[in-house]
């Protein structure tokens, strides 16, 4: 097709786009005027169909429109257009910024991800493994990198040119399959099989028959030349690998980006031995050591479209177990010596036993064990199958001694020839101050390893009156006085701040202990202070009824310092104990309530104040006073509970079960007898807690429990309690008649007695009359029952086997 006639079918696809107003308008020359953004889908599709029948590329058709007047502006959005339409992006995403540009991270979407696979245990011991299918190593290729200057072009790669200076000018190439780009006014240029670096030079020259202004010594136009995205490339990975196939990459990927998405090679796979096949020949051989062990990336080329990756089985692998700073299996090459892999597993930790190695071989029947000493390391040739373990050096010391106890720097020293005891005491900075001199003991082990104990006293050793010479592991024991004896100390009791034990020390007096324990309590008497004290050991060597020894003092509170505070020196585990004065009590209050003429809290005055000195001290009763319902409530104190001569078991059940009873305190009192009469067994004394209820009159007496109708009723002078139940509607069919009793207003109980008949106890005015029921009678079950009928059955038939 002639140049006319491409620029007539552009003319024609940009009419056939353009809406039906448009096209009656628009003429040859008002192709700057085509208003890019107005197409819709359907036009910019039809534009595509319409180039791809004539058999040119898009690239050449916008490249033909803007040689004949089409702006950068529309080439730009045209191409964006075309692209967004072919992506599946609408016209309404394009116009929003839905539809992203064409771009790396856009192609990026097109390439393969790392392949998945269950990794095994035997893939983890395998040197290298890691290397490709480790989380915190990633060969993943990328795209979003600088381009390489030796990235080589080829077909689909775009080029942008950008034009600024004196002249402005934005080109966006594709290279077609030819290798060639098209550029208007200056043609076509060859840039297929190029560097990128070369290629930049050919078209730098190539615009200076366009641009003038880039030419000369001061040049006033520039251009930049980039790759606007980067092509996709396949390479196949095949042979011992975890997943061979063919992979997608970005054309600036190398073969370690290929490796590391197949996750490299398999549990058969060679390391060092890994082909690079292209145009059918051997490009580049592998060798992954060469990296991980020297860093050397010359074997890890860049991949070009079609290249294949062969993995061949490995030809010899060892085991490399023991005392090596890396273990696993590792591969072997012709002409590598034990050296190679020692050297290849890290070297030798630091507790390695580096003089020989240990090496498990297969024969062709069994195994065999070779021991390679360090001086063949380097001439030892492994074999295939090979397990090759490094040893430990012993875990004992050839010139280790030992001290503890009482020097300034205990712990482990190295033994030298000749070495004694003195000397070791010396290198630990001497023995302290509170070394205990009459004995040390030295541990040793003899020949077969029998510890044996040597005595020294330690002052002669430190006077080099006598001495020991050392051996190896030899144990230096010194103790000091604090070790060798009981752990002293005083204990303080009774009315001091804060009782307990105290270390004791030199010189301490009872003032000092006192000090330290807070200082006396207000309680604490000053003229009974009182000591025991241990007997000595030359004294508890001979037979005595005497437990301790006890001597009495006063004190000042005051505490203060005086010429007799030394007059009595404490001893170790003296026990001092500080007695309550004679006459220091803390206030008790009792309560008392009701219809009394004071009521409220009242202190009890002395150990002898009664009931009726409490009702006097109150101002007396109120003439509201229901005087036998009064009620006395006390707490309840298991320390007031006897239980001697009982056990243990018996004193927790019986404290329980009272404490529970006693729980409400309330004590019968008889107002009235203790108002008649101030000696009365009810006059009670006073004690800490007491509370005292006075009621009101009442007038009401209450009916409860198993009856027809329990309610109040009122008081009737004489009146039992049957009375007031037939008022209440009578018994209830569970009312146990017989137990009916009546709780008094000073909370006494009365209950009913029968002898020859039923006699009801008596009814005083806010009484209550307690009905209970009877108890539930449980039927006889019928396992009971067979049980019975199965005795009675053997019974029978036992009498009639003794029946003549």
């Amino acid at each position: 097709m002639s140049y006319k006639a491409h620029v007539f079918f552009l003319l024609i696809l940009f009419f056939l786009a353009l809406p039906l107003g448009a096209q009656q308008s628009m003429r040859s020359q008002d192709i700057n005027t085509v208003d890019v953004e107005s197409l819709s889908d359907e036009q910019i599709q039809q534009l595509i169909r319409k180039a791809t029948d004539q058999g040119l590329s898009i690239e050449q058709a916008l490249q033909i429109a803007q040689a004949q007047g089409a702006s950068a502006t529309q080439i730009t959005k045209i191409r964006e257009r075309i692209r967004a339409t072919q992506s599946g992006a609408s016209s309404l995403e394009k116009r929003t910024g839905l539809a992203d540009k064409y771009d790396l991270a856009t192609d990026a979407q097109l390439f393969s991800d790392k392949a998945a696979f269950d990794e095994k245990l035997i893939h983890r011991k395998i040197y290298g493994f890691q290397f490709f299918n480790s989380e915190k190593l990633s060969f993943e290729p990328s795209v979003n990198i600088p381009i390489p200057k030796s990235y080589v072009l080829s077909s689909s790669d775009e080029l942008i040119i950008n034009i600024w200076g004196a002249s402005q000018q934005v080109y966006e190439l594709t290279v077609d399959q030819s290798g060639a780009i098209y550029i208007p006014g200056v043609g076509q240029i060859q840039v297929g099989g190029m560097q990128l670096d070369q290629a930049r030079t050919l078209i730098h020259n190539r615009l200076k028959a366009i641009y003038s202004g880039m030419s000369g010594s001061n040049p006033n136009t520039w251009a930049d030349i980039s790759i606007q995205n980067l092509r996709a490339i396949k390479v196949s990975v095949l042979g011992e690998v975890m997943v061979p196939g063919t992979y997608t990459l970005p054309a600036t990927a190398s073969a370690f980006n290929a490796l590391y998405l197949s996750g490299g090679p398999n549990e058969t796979g060679s390391f060092r031995n890994i082909q690079v096949i292209r145009d059918n020949k051997v490009l580049q051989t592998i060798d992954v050591y060469d990296y991980l062990i020297h860093s050397n990336p010359k074997s890890n080329v860049v991949l070009r479209d079609n290249d294949i990756l062969m993995i061949p089985p490995y030809e010899a692998r060892v085991d490399m177990q023991g005392s090596f700073k890396r273990k696993g299996f590792f591969e072997w090459k012709k002409g590598e010596t034990l050296s190679h892999m020692i050297a290849f597993a890290g070297g030798f930790d630091a507790a390695a036993y580096k003089a020989s190695l240990s090496v498990v071989r297969y024969t062709d029947s069994q195994r065999m064990i070779l021991d390679v000493d360090a001086d063949m390391f380097s001439r030892f040739v492994p074999q295939d199958g090979d397990s090759i373990t490094a040893g430990q050096v012993l875990q004992r010391y050839n010139n280790r001694v030992h001290i503890s106890g009482a020097v300034f720097r205990p712990g482990t020293y190295s033994l030298v020839d000749g070495m004694k005891l003195i000397d070791l005491i010396q290198r630990a900075q001497g023995v302290t101050e509170d070394v205990f001199n009459n004995r040390g003991i030295v541990f040793r082990l003899g020949k077969d390893l029998t510890p044996t104990t040597l005595a020294f006293d330690v002052t002669d050793v430190l006077n080099r009156k006598k001495d020991i010479v050392l051996q190896r592991e030899d144990s230096v024991v010194i103790q000091d006085l604090f070790s060798m004896r009981e752990e002293r100390y005083v204990r303080i009791m009774g009315e001091v701040q804060e009782q307990g034990v105290y270390p004791y020390s030199e010189g301490m007096t009872i003032n000092d202990l006192i000090f330290q324990a807070g200082g006396l309590k207000e309680a604490a008497s000053e003229s009974f202070i009182e000591i025991s004290r241990r007997h000595s050991y030359e004294r508890a060597a001979s037979l005595s009824n005497d437990l301790v020894e006890l001597y009495q003092f006063d004190i000042s509170r005051s505490l203060k310092l005086a010429d007799d505070d030394a007059r009595f020196v404490m001893e170790p585990f003296d026990y001092v104990y500080i007695r309550k004065a004679p006459s220091y009590f803390e206030q008790k209050t009792v309560t008392i309530e009701g219809e009394i003429l004071y009521p409220g809290q009242y202190s009890i005055q002395s150990k002898t104040e009664r009931i009726s000195d409490l009702i006097r001290r109150a101002g007396g009763l109120t003439p509201h006073a229901y005087v036998d319902g009064a009620t006395l409530f006390r707490k309840v104190d298991k320390a007031d509970l006897d239980t001697t001569m009982l056990s243990n078991l018996v004193v927790d059940t019986l404290v329980e079960k009272a404490t529970r009873q006693l729980s409400s305190g309330r004590v019968e009192i008889q107002l009235s007898e203790i108002l008649k009469d101030t000696t009365s067994i009810y006059n009670y004394h006073l004690k800490e807690g007491d509370r005292i209820l006075i009621p009101e009159v009442s007038e009401e007496v209450h009916v409860v429990g198993a009856i027809l109708n329990p309610v109040g009723l009122a008081y009737e002078r004489g009146k039992r309690a049957n009375y007031y139940i037939n008022r209440s509607g009578g018994f209830s069919d569970q009312a146990n008649s017989r137990k009916v009793y009546v709780i008094n207003g000073d909370g006494t109980t009365e209950v009913t007695k029968t002898f020859l008949f039923r006699r009801y106890p008596k009814v005083s005015p806010g009484s209550k009359i307690m009905v209970p029921e009877k108890p539930e009678k449980e039927g006889v079950p019928v396992a009971t029952w067979l049980a019975i009928a199965s005795t009675f059955s053997s019974l029978a038939i036992a009498i009639a086997a003794i029946m003549p």
